[in-house]
């Protein structure tokens, strides 16, 4: 059985009084609350090897990518890619998915299609909605139906030769939906597009491989995951 006292125990945060009452957070869709390790392991980076990795031969420099590196290789393990570079980090979710948006404003031309989901978060719907301003592609928007499930039906009508890429999530930020990606993933393969799937409420919940997976990319946020990235 769970001991909620002791992992209680483990969030410093949660040991202040709201209201005269022990604070209770549930707002980690949003974020997640740190544990002591991770707060202990952000100090002591700054105190001990706070240096620019990549760039430097001296010894805080190589400290610095050593452990920079290594957390690479955990996430790595996590979501089951194939090789290192395949991991790629940038600050958040949003900056991800507008990086991606970005890639594909130079090969989207008028005429192109691109796919959202009705249960997506702003993040992954105002860069697409830019991207197609920017571009001249058409935004197309998978519906869903009354219990927040995405119609399966429609979304195959939706696509097309030319579909160049799908964005959804894995798992919605709103009403906790689980999407059916592999699906998705291998519906929008066969007409040749991209699919770009959002984790970051997966993420904390599951082990998404992405290699059996094969989605062209997957987005998530350390900070939901109790943890910052560089120092897992």
């Amino acid at each position: 059985m769970l001991d909620i006292q002791k992992i209680r125990s483990d969030f410093p945060i949660l040991s202040q009084k709201v209201n005269g009452k022990s604070l209770v957070y549930f707002d980690n869709g949003a974020t997640s609350q740190k544990p002591q390790v991770v707060i202990d392991a952000i100090s002591n980076y700054y105190q001990e090897i706070n240096a620019n990795i990549h760039r430097g031969v001296h010894t805080l420099s190589q400290l610095a990518t050593d452990a920079y590196e290594v957390s690479r290789g955990k996430i790595q393990n996590h979501i089951n890619a194939k090789f290192p570079h395949e991991v790629l980090f940038t600050s958040g979710t949003t900056f991800g998915i507008n990086l991606v948006a970005n890639g594909f404003a130079a090969i989207l031309k008028p005429g192109d299609e691109v796919l959202v989901s009705a249960l997506e978060h702003h993040s992954n719907i105002v860069p697409w909605q830019m991207l197609c301003e920017k571009t001249g592609a058409t935004l197309k928007v998978i519906p869903m139906n009354e219990n927040g499930e995405l119609i399966m039906e429609e979304y195959d009508k939706l696509l097309s030769p030319k579909t160049k890429i799908v964005t959804v999530n894995h798992i919605s930020n709103a009403l906790g939906t689980i999407n059916p990606i592999q699906y998705m993933i291998d519906k929008a393969h066969e007409v040749g597009a991209a699919i770009l799937i959002d984790g970051a409420q997966a993420v904390p919940h599951l082990k998404p491989d992405v290699q059996a997976l094969d989605c062209d990319f997957y987005v998530f946020s350390g900070h939901k995951m109790c943890v910052k990235i560089i120092l897992i």
